[in-house]
């Protein structure tokens, strides 16, 4: 087994993960200092740091930990608090591998295609979702990964998670309210719904009486989306939008 492969593997399928490292041992411990182990998300690991107790409770800390970049140790008495007749202590190093923030797009029309062009410096990962077939025939390569397929179609495909991030900005009202109302139980750090004032205050009535959204799901909802700026072109409300969500993913909670 070559770990490193696993950590590199889960970097480049930005796959949420917690590196967990033996720094250090005193006394009598299962496994010494370099022994590493991988915990995802979905409750897998590969490697081991000694079974038992220990590796019991390095799981469910790492858990805590998972897509947040935090990286800090913790050391275990193995005997007092841990009850394992080897009785040392360990160290272990835990590092929640950084995962791209993914920007998920819906709706390739003029703010949809400026956003994409201009996000990915930032350092999101971006896809366009649009049900319009040959929509982004002519945007340039490698701008985003492009789903040209039914909306609902595209949600059951794409990975969500933690650090997701989705703009809903499609050519139908009512398209975009039917988009956020299937998205509310997916795992996402951001969303955010196009529209002016209006159409905002009637989306809102539409997810209580036709959604069954609760009030924190619609409060979760930026809309109108982006900062207060004065916006003409669809340029500009891209640059209004990518500054709301840089602020998001910058800021420290």
């Amino acid at each position: 087994m070559n770990i490193y492969e696993d950590i590199n593997n889960a970097i480049n399928n930005n796959t949420a993960a917690v590196l967990c490292i033996v720094i250090n041992t005193e006394g009598s411990t299962p496994r010494k200092a370099g022994s590493k182990m991988l915990v995802f998300a979905d409750g897998s690991i590969i490697g081991s740091v000694g079974g038992g107790s220990i590796e019991k409770e390095t799981i469910e800390h790492a858990n805590t930990i998972i897509g947040t970049g935090i990286c800090e140790t913790k050391t275990y008495n193995l005997a007092n608090d841990l009850e394992m007749h080897c009785g040392g202590r360990a160290t272990i190093y835990f590092e929640s591998l950084h995962q791209q923030p993914e920007l998920i797009i819906f709706g390739a029309g003029h703010v949809g295609k400026s956003l994409a062009k201009i996000t990915s410096m930032s350092g999101f990962k971006v896809s366009v979702v649009d049900n319009r077939n040959g929509i982004c025939a002519l945007w340039p390569k490698d701008i985003a990964t492009i789903y040209e397929m039914p909306f609902d179609e595209a949600i059951e495909k794409i990975k969500f998670h933690n650090n997701t991030y989705i703009v809903v900005s499609t050519y139908k009202h009512s398209y975009d309210s039917e988009i956020v109302a299937m998205l509310k139980d997916k795992p996402k750090k951001y969303i955010g719904m196009i529209g002016s004032k209006r159409k905002v205050e009637t989306a809102k009535k539409q997810f209580v009486e036709e959604f069954n959204m609760t009030k924190e799901q619609i409060d979760f909802v930026n809309m109108p989306i982006g900062i207060d700026i004065s916006c003409e072109t669809p340029e500009d409300i891209a640059v209004s939008i990518l500054a709301q969500l840089i602020d998001v993913k910058n800021k420290k909670y």
